[in-house]
């Protein structure tokens, strides 16, 4: 029988890789420096947290909770720009697939994921300060900590460890592996205010993001009454907050952005305002030896959209199900230590490339502001995205294609501003009149427009080479076990990541070299390659965005599709 494996952190990430251990039948030991849940920022979610949560059977727990339901968030993006709607509605094909997400707080959010992790049979150790982990000998770990009542030593020995420390990072901070993004170099200040104003129907519950000159304001209702109400700005304004003080300064940007007064009260926060600041980066490993690094400890983007807990609660599955899957297979450490840091990279990357064409599109409604300017993409030279994954494949295109610099930044710019306009409300002030029907409208026009030039490719080009599949892994949804499946691959090294494929999936697609096949026709015979659900239209999609398929009309004038911006945790496809 195995030693236990350790978790290091009580928050999200470790409270999850814990339950996903606990799921695959393993022993585990999880230490928390605190002697209880303390009080932590990232109190909005996504939907996909909520799908994880509810396949783990923790949604009961949850419920009776009475957290806020988010069922969108809502920008006011750029000075004199209609409002937005980012709506989570979706279909749902699987009773886990989530529509809306919550509002947390989040001390209350981590003791619930706590207690969960008690019942499932986690041993937790509540006021152990891990000090040293020995990680990278071929038969174990062990883990050195101290009590913080007594002052006594523990040393325990384990078969792997997870690194869920957050911020602190240990063995990110240890082997120096964490990288800070020269892109986010911001800062926060934030309070709780009580909010002077109720909204009905579809604003009810949502997060607000409001851009002003110096930065933009997040608004996140709480289930008492109150807004988590921040400011997030340059670092170069640290000096001011030391000489105005943080309230005070807190103040100033929040009267900079008009809507913020007409929905809470700013002359009674309720608390001490609180700061953190440099919270962009990754590690150049995301996992080693017997070490997997998962949540805040491994890397984190911007706050903008929400996705630090989505992160951590994805990347403690990832971590749990690599391990359960090492545990039975020792010899394979290579491959998932290969699959963990591409899966849990590409997911992070996804936040990145996101993030930086919705700043990129805000600095040019806002040219005027230093802040926004900063965060601009400064063409594909920019040194700020020299180790980003999307930035790399974006730099790739314009070599392999005709398509000159600007047009390529204009598109990416693009991406964040169609989204935009199908989520634009008809008004420039923020009303109750505010519906998904909408919405939905726009998105139904933008289908439409997307099927339309789908249906005129009359031929599909393999622009790589040789067809080829490569061995990779995914976590399967129900049983939260490691599987091996392949992914579709060229000769440049590009993967379509997001479907594994099989040999018949590979064969049709080596056909488009002999055959001239449409569009029609080619989800015809993906579909027949494959008996379980009908994923071939957007396995298209992704392949034409990854480069790997360009569509040509009768008349072999390209066909343009236009790329979309993605990340997990919303919409119906779950990474998880």
């Amino acid at each position: 029988m195995s030693d236990p494996v350790l978790i290091i952190g009580a928050g999200p990430a470790g409270c999850v890789a814990a339950l996903t251990l606990r799921r695959r039948g393993r022993d585990v030991i999880l230490l928390e420096r605190a002697s209880e849940p303390a009080y932590k920022i990232g109190e909005s979610l996504l939907p996909g947290t909520l799908s994880l949560l509810d396949r783990l059977g923790l949604m009961d727990r949850i419920n009776e909770r009475g957290f806020v339901s988010k069922p969108s968030a809502t920008f006011v993006w750029g000075m004199g720009q209609a409002p937005w709607t980012f709506s989570f509605a979706t279909p749902r094909p699987e009773p886990w697939i989530y529509d809306h997400a919550i509002q947390v707080y989040r001390q209350e959010f981590d003791g619930l994921l706590l207690d969960a992790a008690r019942d499932a049979g986690v041993d937790v150790r509540m006021g152990h300060a891990v000090t040293t982990i020995d990680y990278d000998h071929s038969d174990g770990v062990l883990v050195r900590a101290r009590t913080v009542e007594g002052d006594h030593e523990v040393v325990l020995p384990g078969s792997y460890v997870v690194d869920a420390t957050g911020q602190n990072g240990l063995i990110a901070r240890e082997l120096n592996l964490r990288r800070y993004d020269e892109f986010y170099r911001s800062l926060a200040v934030w309070n709780y205010y009580p909010a002077i104003r109720k909204f009905t129907g579809d604003l009810d519950g949502t997060t607000f993001s409001i851009t002003f000159e110096k930065g933009w304001v997040w608004m996140i209702p709480l289930k008492d009454g109150t807004y988590s109400v921040g400011a997030v700005v340059d670092v170069d304004n640290a000096g001011d907050i030391h000489e105005t003080g943080r309230q005070a300064f807190l103040d100033q940007c929040l009267r900079s952005a008009p809507e913020v007064a007409s929905i809470v009260d700013l002359d009674d926060p309720r608390a001490e305002p609180r700061i953190i600041r440099e919270w962009s980066y990754n590690a150049e490993k995301m996992s080693v030896g017997r070490a997997f690094l998962a949540g805040d400890s491994a890397c984190f983007t911007d706050p903008l959209f929400s996705q630090g807990v989505h992160l951590a609660t994805q990347s403690g599955v990832y971590a749990g199900a690599a391990i359960d899957f090492l545990l039975d297979n020792p010899d394979r450490a290579d491959d998932i230590h290969a699959w963990y840091d591409a899966a849990y990279r590409e997911s992070y990357s996804q936040y990145h490339e996101f993030l930086a064409s919705f700043y990129s599109y805000a600095s040019e409604v806002m040219p005027a502001s230093t802040f926004w300017s900063k965060r601009r993409v400064q063409g594909l030279g920019d040194k700020r995205f020299s180790d980003k994954a999307w930035f790399a494949r974006m730099t790739g295109q314009a070599a392999a294609e005709t398509a000159g610099e600007d047009e390529l930044l204009r598109d990416f710019v693009n991406r964040s501003g169609n989204m935009i306009s199908l989520g634009q409300h008809l008004r420039t002030e923020l009303t109750d009149d505010f519906t998904e029907e909408e919405l939905a409208a726009k998105r139904v026009q933008w289908i439409g427009k997307l099927t339309r030039s789908l249906n005129r490719i009359d031929r599909f080009e393999w622009t790589g080479g040789e067809v080829s599949l490569v061995p990779t892994f995914k976590v399967d949804p129900l049983s939260f076990q490691l599987v091996e499946r392949q992914l579709v691959a060229d000769d440049t090294g590009r993967r379509m990541v997001k479907y594994p494929m099989t040999d018949a999936h590979r064969a049709v697609l080596a056909g488009l070299k002999t055959e001239r096949v449409g569009y029609r026709d080619l989800v015809k015979r993906l579909k027949q390659a494959d008996d379980g659900p009908d994923l071939s239209s957007q396995m298209i999609i992704r392949l034409i965005e990854a480069g790997m398929l360009k569509g040509y009309d009768r008349s072999d004038a390209p066909v343009q599709v236009q790329h979309r911006l993605r990340f997990d945790g919303v919409g119906a496809e779950y990474e998880v």
